[in-house]
């Protein structure tokens, strides 16, 4: 057995005897758990090109990267909206290019990290010059941001998101036109500015769309409005079938895991079970263009910080 630890992930590489299943490993996962006092059931990941099974386990609390402090250093990723997430197990930084997901879904519980991913992409977001339109029916998690950054639309109540997402669905028209007549005047098609729209707790506007109204018009947005670049994330604490309908998979393909509460929900999310088994705090797995089911601790970002340095 060989062993190694990044940050507060120590990895246990295991060969297995001749007739040993791996299923037989993920049986004892609990006990394994116990036994090591960790944090949360290991991660079991089998890496047939090295001939071992390797195990995840979490066995601190995990040290925050501030997002502000470390993008900073960074040299800037190529791309049309590039964002900076976190840092990958491997200690590798994980950046997305928005603009080639080209929709996000994200799902994680209370204290999984979900809302500080949001705040963080909203940074990312601003740090490009690129305008947010956000819908927060709760009015608690991004509340600080009213008023306070030009760049940045909220949206409180079911009638006032449907009416942005109705604004959004005509920017995109109006865009798309807007680059007709460019080509046909000049035959280069100029793509518009970037735009970034986030759902925050998905299933609170479905709970309130009885004729389907909101969910129908988002997913006729999602079908057509990439190359009109308006990128969508959308986010929930409750990725159950009921909420997360298969036409809304189907046009939000990146996905990203926080903790979820069963292996159905990290089912819905990823296609696969494995994010119930995240410690929360950031801990999650990202799969998109670029990221393979890759584990990543989110980096971290208030919108007081996001205030500081982008208020109007």
């Amino acid at each position: 057995m060989a062993y190694k630890k990044v940050r507060n992930i120590s990895f246990y590489d295991l060969k297995l005897d001749p007739g040993t299943l791996v299923k037989t490993i993920d049986k004892f996962s609990n006990e394994i758990a116990l036994a090591l006092r960790a944090r949360a059931k290991p991660f079991i990941r089998t890496i047939p090109s090295e001939g071992i099974v390797r195990l995840e386990v979490v066995d601190e609390a995990p040290q925050k990267i501030n997002f502000f402090s470390e993008v900073s250093k960074l040299e800037k990723m190529a791309g049309g909206l590039p964002m900076w997430l976190g840092s990958a197990v491997d200690g590798g930084d994980i950046w997305i290019d928005a603009a080639k997901n080209p929709h996000t879904l994200i799902a994680g519980t209370t204290g999984s990290g979900k809302t500080t991913l949001l705040h963080t992409m909203i940074a990312n977001s601003l740090r490009n010059n690129t305008a947010v339109y956000l819908i927060d029916t709760k009015n608690i998690e991004f509340s600080a941001y009213t008023n306070k950054i030009n760049n940045l639309v909220m949206a409180n109540t079911y009638i006032d998101a449907l009416n942005m997402l109705k604004f959004l669905f005509l920017e995109m028209e109006s865009r798309y036109a807007s680059m007709r007549k460019s080509m046909s005047n000049e035959g280069v098609k100029k793509p518009p500015s970037s735009l970034l729209f986030i759902i925050d707790e998905f299933a609170d506007l479905i709970m309130q769309d009885d004729n389907n109204q909101f969910a129908g018009l988002l997913c006729r947005l999602a079908q057509k409005c990439r190359a009109s670049n308006i990128h969508c994330v959308l986010a929930t604490q409750r990725p159950s079938s009921d909420i997360i309908s298969g036409s809304v998979k189907a046009n939000f393909p990146a996905r990203i895991a926080c903790q979820v509460a069963s292996g159905i929900d990290s089912k819905v999310v990823l296609d696969c079970s494995g994010a119930e088994r995240l410690s929360g705090n950031g801990d999650a797995i990202i799969k998109n263009y670029n990221n393979d089911y890759v584990r990543f601790q989110v980096a971290y970002s208030s919108p007081e910080e996001v205030i500081a340095n982008y208020a109007a």
